[in-house]
Order: C-alpha cells, then structure tokens, then sequence
C-alpha cells in the first residue's frame, strides 16, 4: 500500500498543498483528478521525493526515507509528464533503460514484450527523435514497465505512478494503455495515476481523489466520488454525472468502445 499523510508543499511563498492524506492500494488503479493548478501532480512528486515536502509517505508499510535509491527503483517506475532525450538514441535503447534500473537488467527479451504491449512492436530501431509526440510517450510508458516488469516481487506488490500517461493520445491508444494499466493491477501491483479525462477515469479507476486548490475534498471508489455535487464544486462549473446530452448533441464515451479492431 502507499499512504501519504499531510503532505504539506511550498515552493517559494506558495503553498501547494495543504494537509494532503492519500492512499492507493495494490490491485487496484487510482486516479488523481483535478482542475489544471490544483496540486495534482506536486502530489505525485510528492510521493515520489521529488520536490520538498512535510508529512509521510510509505510504501509497502516502510517510509520512503528508509528505501535505500535502488530499493525505490526496483518497487516503483515512475513516469513524469514529459520526458526529453538530448542524444540519438533508438527507441529499444530508451526502453532497456528501464531494465538497467529494475531488477531483470539481464532479460532483453522483456523491452521487446513491453513495446508490443504499448503498440510500439517494429519500432526498436527507430531513432526516439523521430517518433510522434504520442509515440514518444508510449515508449516511455515501455521503459517503466519495464523496470517493474512483475507485478508482484516477492509477495510484495510493485507499483506505476504516472503523470498523465494518455494524455498525447488519441483514443484508441488511451484505451490500450488504460487496458494495460488495468491488467497491472489485476495481477496484483498497483497504479497511481493523475488523469484530466473523467471518463476515462470512471471506466478504469477503482478510486479516486479529487485534488482542488491543493486540498483532498474526497478520496474513495469512483462511483461515490464522482457525484455532481463534488465535482461542479472541484471544477467550479455545473457538471452532471450520467446524464445524456440532448439528441442534437453527439457524444462518445470510451465504456462502450472496444480494442478489438486497434490498428497501430
């Protein structure tokens, strides 16, 4: 499990967060949704020691401060918002890097494995400058699997924590990585995930916290959370949940697509 209690983020004279308790649990993914500036992904930097923070964070029933940085490594892969490579390197070479900060270093097979997972298979000898901004993503997706590649290491679960991991996407590739968020979680690791698309959220996530103006006003399963109360006053408009637009009015949601025709 990891669990964050009052977390407190300043940076500067701002404060960021303010008393922030989390938990997310193995076998399930948890979403971190929001409004943009609401603290969001501090929190998941927070958990992730990446900016200064007051309060605790553990993982797997230890504080983070014991986990020696190599320990971290191989329990976490941690993937930022964006991610920018300086030198040439191809698209299997980005991705091994997940391996030589995991535990597996010596499985090559399993960055092939993990490319075809996220729709990239025939990719590994292109160079990562010349991809897409969505294929970039994905390739960095590849290379945090790779890193926890099993789930469960020693009957202890592993975990994904990721900044907007669909957020360059188009919607057939959101659905194939939330797919794969999901069987992470199935077999028995757990996912954190700051996401923006509520409907994508609602159709993966098992829990939710909603982060407004660096507060938790609620934590818990998705369909307790997202009610029209809690979110029109997070986002500060009138939102509706499960309501059906006019017929003038087109609409799709991803809980009634399918990954059965996903060309990529």
């Amino acid at each position: 499990m990891i669990t964050a209690r009052d977390i407190q983020v300043r940076i500067g004279q701002k404060t960021i967060l303010q008393g922030v308790n989390f938990t997310a649990k193995p076998g399930q993914v948890t979403a971190i949704v929001g409004p943009n500036g609401s603290g969001k992904t501090t929190l998941l930097r927070a958990l992730t020691d990446e900016v200064p923070w007051t309060g605790q964070v553990q993982i797997n029933g230890q504080d983070t401060s014991v986990y020696k940085p190599w320990e971290l490594a191989a329990i976490r892969g941690v993937l930022p918002q964006a991610a920018t490579l300086a030198f040439p390197f191809t698209v299997v070479e980005v991705v091994r890097m997940g391996l030589m900060s995991g535990i597996h270093g010596n499985k090559d097979i399993i960055a092939q494995q993990a490319l075809q997972i996220v729709g990239l298979e025939g990719y590994s000898e292109r160079f990562f400058q010349e991809l897409s901004g969505g294929e970039q993503q994905r390739a960095h997706l590849a290379r945090v699997l790779c890193q926890v590649w099993e789930p469960v290491q020693n009957g202890s679960p592993r975990w994904l924590l990721l900044d907007e991991p669909v957020a360059s996407l188009d919607i057939g590739h959101q659905l194939l990585i939330m797919n794969c968020l999901s069987d992470f979680a199935r077999r028995g690791g757990g996912v954190v995930a700051v996401m923006h698309d509520l409907n994508l959220t609602a159709m993966v996530a098992d829990a939710v916290a909603i982060i407004a103006e660096g507060r938790a006003i609620a934590r818990g399963p998705v369909a307790d959370v997202f009610n029209d109360q809690t979110l029109s006053m997070a986002y500060k408009c009138d939102l509706r949940t499960n309501t059906i637009p006019a017929r003038t009015k087109s609409f799709i949601l991803p809980q009634v697509a399918s990954l059965s025709n996903l060309a990529v």
